[in-house]
């Protein structure tokens, strides 16, 4: 929008910079629905309530306007992760600064210029409405509202399946919470076990660390974990179905991360073989010795085969939109089908999630509330593990 400093604004003006001011701040898109094909537009909006956009022409826009855009983009500014943190002053006309307009002063157009260009260059590129500044956000830990526990301690041999489900008021209640920051995560843990099914395992999953799942992708904690496979799929990519063969999904349409194998360095297999005396040292060589160290190598050959198949044990994470996308649904999929073998000891799920806090300035509130509902629709425990 370009215009003559000093000159009147104009309503068609002001409803051009309330559109934009909407479309972070409030929702231009209330009719998006989770089976839409194109869901470009799905990803703006926090679902505050929507300033005007649409006065008539010949209205006269006065300093209350311009701060109702003012405040809004100033709480942008405070609740994204952005380097120009600076917050929004009114326009400065012939040198002298101003910083504040009488309420019923007419506003120049050059100061919607301000938050036209605020918002198209530091809060919308590069996608930064949808970041968070990580001191504007709190992470909590979820407790199911049933289902729970969210663990299981019998040994099993075949495999483990577990789903659990965040609830929101709406699917656009869940395009806020997404897109203003939000994410919802899952971090599993096994312990107290002694077979070799459990170290198997256990290295697998203990190896995970924290998964983030956001608006666009399934992020895995620090390079301190083993990294596993995202698929880069996120909110936005959900369909109705998993694709395990659980449902009448495509083949992996919902899978969103698989870990990596066993490894040598974990708690897996290759690690806990013990080696015989055969590899000690000998101090005449001779045939007997010659012979238990082809055995001992055959052995060893042996166990590093088996190893190699281990680096292949996988654990899956799937997603889904259920309930007409207020509902996220994750399923955790465990199989040691070919290898049946006994795994003891615990292996507990932790569902936390990444809260966007609420933000006030003058006569703007941030605020997606309520908070996601955490509900277990199939634990560690059902008829389908074993």
């Amino acid at each position: 929008m370009t215009v003559s400093p000093g000159a009147i604004a104009q309503a068609s003006e002001y409803n051009t910079v309330a559109t934009l001011v909407n479309k972070v701040f409030g929702d231009n898109y209330s009719t998006a629905a989770p089976t839409d094909t194109n869901k470009t537009n799905h990803k703006f909006g926090w679902g505050a309530d929507n300033i005007a956009s649409a006065l008539a022409v010949g209205t006269t826009i006065t300093a209350e306007r311009l701060q109702f855009t003012v405040d809004r983009t100033n709480v942008m500014t405070d609740h994204c992760s952005v380097t120009n943190s600076s917050i929004l002053m009114f326009a400065a006309p012939l040198n002298a600064g101003r910083t504040s307009v009488d309420m019923n002063a007419p506003v120049r157009a050059e100061d919607l210029n301000i938050v036209e260009n605020k918002i198209n260059n530091t809060i919308l590129a590069n996608n930064t409405h949808l970041t968070i500044d990580p001191t504007n956000a709190s992470s909590l830990i979820a407790t199911p509202v049933s289902g729970g526990p969210y663990t299981r301690s019998t040994p099993w041999t075949n495999q483990l399946i577990a789903q659990h489900k965040w609830s929101f008021d709406s699917y656009n209640h869940a395009r806020y919470f997404f897109n203003s920051g939000g994410q919802l995560r899952l971090v599993m843990e096994m312990m107290g076990g002694s077979t070799a099914g459990y170290y198997n395992w256990s290295d697998v999953i203990n190896e995970i660390g924290v998964l983030s799942f956001n608006w666009d992708n399934l992020l895995q904690s620090n390079n301190n974990y083993t990294a596993g496979t995202s698929e880069g799929k996120g909110f936005y990519d959900l369909t109705q179905y998993y694709g395990d063969g659980s449902d009448a999904g495509t083949n992996d349409e919902g899978l969103l991360f698989t870990s990596s194998g066993v490894t040598v360095s974990g708690y897996g297999y290759g690690s806990y073989y013990e080696p015989t005396g055969a590899y000690g040292f000998v101090s005449n060589a001779n045939p007997p010795y010659t012979s238990m160290y082809s055995s001992a190598y055959s052995v060893y050959s042996s166990y590093s085969s088996t190893y190699s198949a281990y680096a292949n044990l996988r654990f899956k994470l799937y997603g889904k939109w259920a309930n007409n996308g207020s509902d996220v649904v994750f399923r955790l999929v465990l199989d040691d089908n070919t290898f049946v073998e006994v795994i003891d000891g615990q292996i507990e799920a932790t569902c936390t999630y990444l809260m966007p806090d609420i933000i006030e300035r003058n006569s703007a509130t941030f605020d997606v509330n309520p908070d996601p509902i955490l509900s277990i629709t199939n634990n560690f425990n059902s008829a389908d593990d074993s």
